[in-house]
């Protein structure tokens, strides 16, 4: 597809989304919402994609977040509630939950506001040496809107979430890896090939088995944990991975010694 704001390729299984804005460390204005947009809703569609991997063009950032200089058009019609972002929210990624797909964010610079927000978004962080990470909209007046005060406590706790929110402190990358929100964190010049491995290891995987299993984690997060049990065997996520292909042939492989044939994501 024709882009302007971002950059997409596809190797294989792989989709890699870059953001293309380095000019403006990658901040992102409406236009570049909706492009992301619709980028991530051909990557859903697409059943011979089964991983993608976000990350931003230059070495200074990731996204500085909103970009507050462009104009937008308060009264366009794709503007959700009058912000200007899509429905799947800022990256056209934050308020994706109907996501089925995992997506990987391979951070370069400084992650800051709904940068952070989209790599919050993510199913995986791998950052470089020289990320760095914060939800810093209370220093012009504003609040992560876009899922990040709601995943950061989710992710780190309340008392380490009101540390970072409350003061809009950055980390840097080794202090993320320490809390847990990033998965590895590698020099500079490793991040790609450190997000295609991760994306590899992720795609040699039954995209079955993956996607009713992204199911099940948001199940638990809805519904907690008895109700998640209980439920899961309902999910159609579950019944179609049950039910599927990929659950025979896993078996037969094994049994054969051989790497599997997994069927193409529904």
């Amino acid at each position: 597809m024709d882009t302007q704001f971002c950059k997409v390729a596809t190797d294989g299984r792989v989709m890699t989304i870059t953001i293309d804005r380095p000019e403006m460390r990658n901040a992102l204005h409406a236009e570049a919402h909706f492009e992301l947009a619709e980028v991530f809703d051909r990557f859903e569609a697409d059943p011979a994609l089964w991983v993608a991997i976000l990350t931003a063009s230059g070495d200074k950032a990731f996204s500085a977040g909103a970009d507050l200089r462009t104009p937008s058009n308060k009264d366009d019609p794709r503007a959700f509630r009058g912000m200007p972002v899509p429905e799947t929210g800022f990256a056209g990624l934050t308020w994706r939950f109907a996501r089925r797909k995992p997506v990987i964010a391979a951070v370069n610079g400084f992650a800051l506001g709904g940068g952070f927000e989209a790599a919050l978004a993510c199913d995986v962080i791998v950052a470089a040496k020289s990320a760095s990470f914060g939800l810093t909209e209370p220093k012009v007046g504003l609040a992560a809107l876009g899922g990040g005060i709601q995943r950061i406590v989710q992710e780190l706790g309340p008392k380490r979430a009101h540390a970072m929110l409350l003061t809009a402190r950055r980390i840097n990358a080794a202090q993320a890896h320490d809390w847990g929100l990033v998965a590895e964190v590698v020099p500079d010049a490793q991040l790609l090939d450190c997000a295609r491995r991760w994306a590899d290891e992720i795609a040699a995987c039954s995209p079955a088995s993956i996607i009713a299993t992204r199911a099940i984690i948001k199940s638990y997060y809805d519904l907690g944990m008895d109700a998640s049990n209980r439920e899961m065997f309902a999910l159609s996520e579950v019944r179609a991975m049950l039910g599927g292909p990929d659950a025979r042939e896993g078996g037969k492989a094994l049994f054969e010694k051989r790497p599997p044939v997994w069927a193409d994501s529904q």
